[in-house]
């Protein structure tokens, strides 16, 4: 159970189902969490991430093969952002690699533990190709009282510099350091935001959780649920789930795959899907008529002839419109064209392609070293 769980409950979060695990949903309104994550800070539980750690001299060998990143490049509190494919190429899931002293941590939201110890036992299964002359260790830590929190937007470095200091200011994206508590506290961020991963033993971030909403007060740091996503990876594309059985050359994330690497699961299949290339890519597209609305299987039409179709809609309260990721034929899958019509329930409507993200945050106009939310001597951000 995770150790959280009263502590929401008692605050009458609504609780929701992610990766197999039990965790809120929300805490408030959706424009409630959404206005913390985009202007101040949200907290939020991310127990729902698998959380497997792989030990021993040749971990680099057997965590390498499984993901489409290169781990040679990494060094000690250094993290990678990876994917992992199926042999047919397509996606499974996504990770965040972390490289330790004794060996690897691979966190991932949206692959069971079961699902990421199968994919070693692949690698296992071709030991000898890859000159692993001891077997690696391999734990799974979620199942063993460990769990995640994530603390999102602008001013997110500046609630936690209140509790360890300075070195969490200096911290680069996608490096780690060791807390006080012995938690992993990671950089990251996938929405374009200010974000910091907290991981380790439940009773230590449940500590952790409480202590934080006091400090963030003052910063209207606000309590969430996983729910606010929903938004966000729409404004701020990054993979998940719901893109599932679709491979990175049709979701424009190419960028996450080292060709160069000697073999990988998958990399065979995707080199063919690339050098033969796709009939359809991802863009976002936007309705042209002010208050449109348009959902998810609404068609993409040029000239009266189907050209694809949404996959993703939401309402951005940034954009104060709708927004849409839709999967397109790859001869009009470019940003900014005009000349296309949506069919939508409530008519046809025109519309036009989109560069991504949607969303210049403001998180891209702060600067710890320059600005602070309660430091009345400096601006709050960049105008």
């Amino acid at each position: 159970m995770n150790v959280l769980h009263d502590v929401h409950l008692a605050h009458q979060a609504k609780m929701g189902q992610y990766n197999n695990k039990t965790l809120p949903a929300s805490y408030y309104a959706p424009a409630v969490e959404y206005q913390a994550v985009r202007e101040n800070a949200l907290l939020v539980d991310y127990s729902h991430m698998s959380i497997v750690s792989v030990t021993g001299e040749d971990a680099w060998a057997l965590v390498n093969y499984c993901v489409s990143a290169d781990v040679a490049t990494l060094r000690d509190e250094q993290a990678l952002y990876s994917l992992i494919l199926n042999e047919a190429g397509f996606l499974r899931g996504d990770v965040y690699i972390l490289c330790a002293e004794e060996g690897y941590y691979l966190l991932t939201e949206n692959m069971t533990s079961t699902e990421v110890v199968a994919c070693l036992q692949q690698a296992l299964g071709k030991a000898e190709e890859l000159d692993i002359q001891e077997t690696p260790e391999i734990h799974v830590l979620d199942d063993a009282g460990w769990g995640a929190m994530l603390l999102e937007g602008p001013y997110a470095w500046e609630i936690l510099a209140e509790r360890y200091g300075f070195d969490v200011v200096g911290l680069p994206y996608h490096e780690f350091m060791q807390t006080s508590e012995e938690l992993i506290l990671l950089r990251c961020g996938k929405h374009g935001e200010y974000a910091y991963l907290m991981v380790g033993e439940q009773a230590a971030l449940a500590e952790l959780w409480l202590k934080l909403l006091e400090t963030g007060e003052k910063f209207q740091l606000k309590a969430g649920g996983l729910d606010y996503q929903h938004i966000v990876r729409v404004e701020n594309p990054c993979w998940d789930v719901l893109d599932a059985s679709r491979n990175p050359v049709e979701l424009q994330l190419q960028w996450a795959i080292e060709y160069g690497k000697e073999d990988f699961i998958g990399k065979s299949a995707v080199e063919a899907i690339s050098h033969n290339g796709v009939t359809r890519k991802l863009v976002g597209i936007i309705p042209l008529a002010p208050g449109a609305e348009i959902s998810t299987n609404d068609k993409v039409l040029v000239d009266k002839k189907v050209v694809g179709e949404i996959i993703k809609s939401v309402y951005s309260p940034a954009r104060h419109s709708f927004i849409a990721l839709a999967m397109i034929d790859a001869a009009w899958a470019y940003s900014d064209i005009p000349g296309f019509i949506l069919q939508t329930a409530h008519g046809d409507i025109a519309a036009m392609t989109h560069n991504l993200p949607f969303l210049y945050n403001l998180s891209m106009r702060v600067s710890p070293t320059e600005h602070s939310f309660i430091d009345a001597t400096k601006p709050r951000h960049a105008e």
